[in-house]
């Protein structure tokens, strides 16, 4: 897996600059900040599902290769305690992809992509096909999806039951009141359905817990 990021990143760096020195600092700098010991789900095998959905996707989104920034460098900053990482994690990535032969408007684009990851919403196709592949995972099998939510409770292990019973309680209820939670038809079509189902049944537990 880790293989299969360096050499995809690679070959992204390779049309935007030929310094190799710099390609390989910025891959370890990447590798180093998803393989932090806190990551139990935001690490390198969720930048590889998110790539997964990529490729499925790839003839629907207009500029992949911005796209394909974005996934490297959405969670590249992530802090439980703060509540500004994809922010800092647009401003990273603004700051080192700016030694690359890329466009203010590139740039520009990459920034916007991964703020959408937090706000989900977003007029662009490509930003909300990024909202999609990141939220996929909300969509997918009862099992899955416990699994996903358990690796989000041991990123938060830090934090009293009681206190991301509360958070995570509300987090839940503002996905299912939304009308839809995916941005785009192939994704409401393939995930709203389940995403919801997923979400009320952790919910329930959550509350019948409480």
């Amino acid at each position: 897996m880790k293989k299969e990021l360096k050499n995809r990143f690679y070959t992204l760096l390779e049309t935007h600059t030929s310094n190799t020195s710099l390609v390989d600092h910025l891959w370890n700098s990447l590798e180093k900040k998803y393989s932090e010991k806190h990551r139990a789900y935001h690490n390198l095998k969720h930048l590889k599902e998110l790539f997964d959905y990529f490729d499925f996707h790839y003839e629907q989104l207009e500029n992949p290769n911005i796209v394909a920034f974005s996934i490297f460098y959405h969670d590249i900053i992530y802090n439980i305690w703060k509540k500004d990482n994809e922010e800092k994690s647009a401003d990273l990535a603004i700051k080192v992809l700016s030694e690359l032969q890329l466009s203010q408007n590139q740039l520009h684009n990459i920034h916007e992509q991964i703020i959408a990851t937090k706000t989900h919403e977003s007029n662009f196709n490509d930003s909300k096909f990024l909202i999609d592949f990141d939220l996929a995972i909300l969509g997918q099998s009862e099992e899955i999806y416990q699994e996903y939510s358990q690796l989000i409770r041991k990123e938060y292990k830090l934090v009293p039951d009681f206190i991301y019973k509360k958070g995570r309680i509300k987090v839940l209820q503002h996905f299912i009141n939304k009308k839809n939670i995916y941005k785009t038809a192939v994704f409401i079509t393939s995930f709203e359905k389940n995403a919801k189902e997923n979400l009320q049944r952790e919910l329930n537990q959550l509350l019948h817990g409480i």
